[in-house]
């Protein structure tokens, strides 16, 4: 086996590039690879997403302040959502790293979850996102929590009542392809199931999460990582 090398900021360029050619972007739409490519970098070299950050202000979309601001806005919403899929650390290690580099004309300072509190509201649109994803499978993965119910809980009210169903700023698919990408980059079978699964169900096409999934699989070598246990889009096609 080749000894790794650790990544360098021109690698991340090379990666960056390849992604960029390689997402499905046509159908998906072209502000969406980045979203992907975050999502997996929070798992295997979290603090290279000031190297992302950096490539994507050098484009000319995102030449002002106010562009600026909306991107970080989404980008910053990519690593909330991470908290409820990697944990607070890894995505704190990213957003630290973007912040170091901010200019100040370029930082944002709205509060999107400044107004947010539990109740119904909430519980109802976690569960409608659940079983958005989850359709006819949700008992799969609620069963177990019959004698775990702080988990119930925890699934329920903050994993998709506080993160993944809030749409304001990420919308469904976004929201999606970050849990996904998220997911797959920890090298777990049974998660990355569910949500190769769910990415279908919200719209993607057989063949575009197959690419999604490359995307995540460059990611994962550039940081060193295996992906050696997942499943692969064909695997759970028989249950979408």
């Amino acid at each position: 086996m080749a000894e790794f090398q650790e990544p360098t900021k021109e690698g991340s360029i090379a990666l960056f590039e390849a992604i960029q050619k390689k997402f499905p972007s046509k159908a998906l739409g072209g502000d969406k690879w980045y979203l992907v490519t975050l999502s997996a970098l929070v798992g295997v070299e979290p603090e290279h997403a000031a190297h992302l950050y950096t490539y994507l202000i050098s484009k000319p979309e995102f030449s002002t302040p106010e562009s600026r601001q909306a991107l970080v806005r989404r980008l910053r919403e990519v690593l909330v959502k991470n908290v409820s899929v990697q944990g607070v650390c890894k995505p704190l290690e990213s957003l630290f790293s973007i912040a170091k580099i901010e200019r100040p004309e370029d930082k944002d300072y709205s509060f999107s979850r400044e107004n947010w509190q539990t109740g119904p509201e909430t519980l109802e649109r976690g569960e409608k996102w659940l079983k958005t994803i989850y359709a006819g499978n949700l008992s799969t993965s609620t069963d177990p929590f019959k004698a775990h119910k702080d988990f119930d809980f925890i699934s329920l009210q903050i994993t998709y009542g506080f993160y993944l169903s809030d749409h304001s700023i990420l919308g469904p698919l976004d929201t999606e392809l970050v849990t996904l990408s998220g997911i797959m980059i920890q090298n777990l079978p049974l998660e990355t199931a569910w949500h190769l699964r769910g990415t279908r169900r919200v719209g993607v096409s057989i063949q575009d999460v197959e690419l999604v999934q490359q995307c995540v699989e460059m990611v994962a070598k550039y940081g060193g990582a295996r992906l050696h246990r997942i499943p692969r889009v064909a695997d759970i096609e028989h249950e979408v």
